[in-house]
């Protein structure tokens, strides 16, 4: 019997929510491949939109024309360009909070300046999508600690 209360007070510190999430969030693929990639694949250069869901804005005529012809007049801007932007993209991850931050510097513009700094933000699709595999993973975590597997 005490070796069963041992082992249920030892599992009990391990379920303690905040423990789990800080488990759950310093997995580096939900870091650098999932929420980031929700960035800059499902929001900047699929849709081309902030964390607000608009737009950040459309090629010109001229910017196809003149400048460069792999831009289409008419479609939203990407800011994958040299992809500098895209690596600069790092998660931080703190004791209650994440964040996403990047080197907004690019040729002689601040794109945070340009375009606002929600254009590194997680639109409400994106949050709702990152929810549940944040609930997904802690399920997984939870049963790991009482199960192992």
């Amino acid at each position: 019997m005490e070796i069963l209360i041992n082992l249920l007070e030892n599992t009990a510190n391990y379920l303690k929510p905040a423990e789990i999430w800080t488990r759950v969030f310093s997995n580096k693929e939900l870091q650098n491949t999932i929420i980031v990639e929700y960035i800059q694949q499902d929001q900047l250069f699929e849709k081309g939109v902030d964390e607000d869901g608009n737009v950040i804005g459309y090629y010109s005529a001229v910017t196809e024309n003149f400048y460069n012809p792999m831009k289409k007049a008419g479609e939203h801007y990407t800011l994958l360009d040299t992809g500098d932007f895209y690596r600069s993209m790092v998660f931080i991850f703190g004791k209650d909070f994440f964040e996403i931050d990047a080197d907004p510097i690019k040729q002689n513009d601040n794109l945070f300046e340009k375009y606002g700094e929600g254009i590194i933000g997680l639109t409400e699709e994106s949050k709702e999508k990152l929810r549940l595999e944040l609930l997904e993973r802690y399920e997984k975590e939870v049963r790991t600690i009482l199960f192992g597997y």
